[in-house]
């Protein structure tokens, strides 16, 4: 298994359990409390995965993890904490356009070096974050009546964009770097 893609599917795979978590809060399903641990302790993990990515000179990788990063120890204040959630809709739309400009930068890395065309696939899935946090800014921010959309938002990207490309990258099936080793 290749490291730096093993690390990415971690990420994934970690990140999933939080967009799930917090589609089912957003739904009412579960306490804000238990879901604002578990973005705790996802945003400690995938920092300390992006650190690593960043020593293996990365840094665009561990550009990208920090923003869902951030978003988290956020989330994980506002729940825990029980603060508004306006300052994080707000940051949500500074994450859309962050969002739009690595999905531009995994379809042109794609297409400029054939090798690694599977990286599209990471542009694709930032594609769709930038919808989810658009959609997260006009709740949040603008106070939109739409929380029920975005969770199950959350949920469906849950596992199509995060559980099961992390999965594949943590089972060896998957090498959307072309094998670039750690």
């Amino acid at each position: 298994m290749v490291p730096v893609e093993a690390l990415l599917g971690l990420v994934l795979l970690m990140v999933g359990f939080v967009f799930f978590g917090n589609g089912v809060t957003l739904l009412g399903k579960t306490g804000a409390k238990e879901i604002g641990v578990l973005n705790l302790a996802v945003a400690v993990m995938i920092s300390i995965a992006a650190w690593k990515l960043h020593t293996l000179g990365l840094t665009a990788a561990t550009a990208l993890i920090l923003v869902f990063a951030l978003i988290y120890f956020m989330v994980g204040g506002i729940f825990c904490l029980g603060y508004d959630a306006k300052g994080l809709g707000w940051y949500c739309l500074f994450g859309f356009v962050v969002f739009l400009w690595y999905a531009y930068h995994f379809f042109a890395l794609a297409a400029a070096v054939p090798a690694i065309a599977g990286v599209k696939w990471f542009g694709v899935f930032c594609l769709a974050w930038a919808l989810l946090v658009i959609l997260a800014f006009l709740a949040l921010a603008l106070g939109k009546p739409i929380a029920s959309t975005v969770g199950w938002l959350f949920i469906v990207e849950s596992i199509l964009t995060l559980l099961i490309p992390g999965m594949i990258l943590l089972t060896d099936k998957w090498n959307p770097l072309g094998g670039v080793p750690g």
